[in-house]
């Protein structure tokens, strides 16, 4: 039934539907003239964040949900997002906040795991978190996309959930968990466990006796991940696990003097910031896959405990929390107060400063624990 309307068709005395169908197919063909190319709106779509993709984009019609949903784009996407860092109450006792640079600026927001737990391990956007109700049950999560998947029973108790660690494998699309904690944690363990999500059933141990003792006893501490790889820090060397052949490597490190050491990751490579004296320090890159470490830069503390008199009272209180924007900016706070971070571009020295949520029945100082994180519209049950 066509609703009659005066307007419509009062110079030309034709039918109203006989009008409606004509101007739906001019417009039809005028939306159509105006259209960019697929892959001109894939571009554009690219450089959007995922939050924005996955609220307003997806919804915008067929083709683009379509588009968005695909493998090709998901990845493509994740390869183009900017990574931030996750800042949560080690105890959990306040919100969750999640922290971004974008275009220069810093961009905060709360952010909602969906358990009671810190997330002790991101990769991808994907996070491993322990159930709150059964902290032996642990779920690896797209808090994004609100979605879940647990993982089959870790062969033997669970006392310490930073030990398991995520990894991703581009050539296969793959994703692995590693656990190098034994039985006894302070032993040097035998072998690690390993489990290839949506793959394993049960997990798989791979022994390590062949390594020197040395790399064992790196394996009792905690590792740091950079996409494919799982780093342990020794002494004198980085004892690394390829997610994608799992094996090891073990590379010496830099030459450098005794002295302050921060390990942090830095997208696909590992970093170091060194304490070449009071106030400099140097930042190396290592390349996960050769080894090779690499001088990036130095930087200096003097316009930042100048700025922050109150809260640094010399370099020494100065902690190193991880990368916003790779090689260029460093989130800091300091030892004993990490309610007030800093963004400190360690290239141009421009300083951009933010506090934590407080809780004013609570006036004791928290620690925070802060896990590198990126956004994504990684799925793990095929679809949103």
């Amino acid at each position: 039934m066509v609703r009659e309307r005066k307007y419509l068709g009062a110079e030309t005395n034709a039918p109203v539907s006989i009008i409606c169908n004509c101007c739906c197919k001019r417009c039809a063909r005028k939306r159509q003239r105006r259209c960019l190319p697929p892959e001109i709106i894939f571009n554009i779509l690219l450089h959007l964040p995922a939050l924005v993709i996955r609220d307003v984009m997806r919804h915008v019609c067929r083709e683009w949900n379509l588009m968005i949903r695909s493998p090709y784009f998901i990845h493509h996407h994740l390869r183009n997002s900017i990574g931030g860092i996750i800042i949560q109450p080690l105890f959990l006792a306040g919100k969750s906040t999640y922290v971004v640079m974008r275009r220069g600026c810093l961009e905060i927001s709360e952010f909602d795991c969906g358990f009671a737990y810190a997330i002790r391990t991101s990769c991808n956007g994907l996070t491993l978190i322990p159930d709150s109700r059964d902290i032996y049950t642990l779920y690896v999560i797209n808090p994004l996309m609100k979605q879940r998947t647990a993982l089959p029973p870790f062969p033997h108790t669970v006392d310490i959930h930073s030990e398991f660690k995520l990894a991703f494998v581009e050539a296969s699309m793959e994703y692995k968990v590693v656990n190098a904690r034994g039985p006894k944690p302070l032993n040097p363990p035998k072998q690690i466990a390993m489990l290839t999500i949506g793959v394993d059933r049960v997990w798989r141990h791979i022994d390590v006796q062949h390594l020197p003792l040395t790399a064992r006893t790196a394996l009792t501490t905690f590792p740091l991940v950079t996409g494919g790889y799982v780093h342990w820090i020794g002494e004198t060397f980085v004892l690394t696990l390829s997610a994608e052949t799992e094996t090891f490597c073990e590379f010496p490190m830099p030459q450098l003097e005794r002295g302050f050491r921060k390990f942090l990751p830095m997208d696909g490579n590992l970093s170091v910031v060194y304490c070449s004296n009071e106030l400099s320090r140097d930042v190396w890159e290592m390349d996960s896959e050769t080894g090779e470490w690499t001088m990036l830069l130095s930087f200096d503390l003097k316009p930042l405990l100048h700025r922050f008199k109150d809260l640094f009272s010399n370099e020494k209180s100065v902690t190193y929390l991880g990368w916003l924007a790779v090689r260029e900016v460093l989130v800091l706070s300091t030892i004993c107060f990490q309610r007030h971070c800093i963004a400190y571009n360690v290239k141009t020295g421009e300083i951009q400063s933010f506090e934590l949520g407080t809780d004013c029945s609570n006036t004791k100082p928290k620690v925070y624990n802060f896990v590198a994180h990126k956004n994504s519209l990684v799925c793990l049950e095929g679809g949103f």
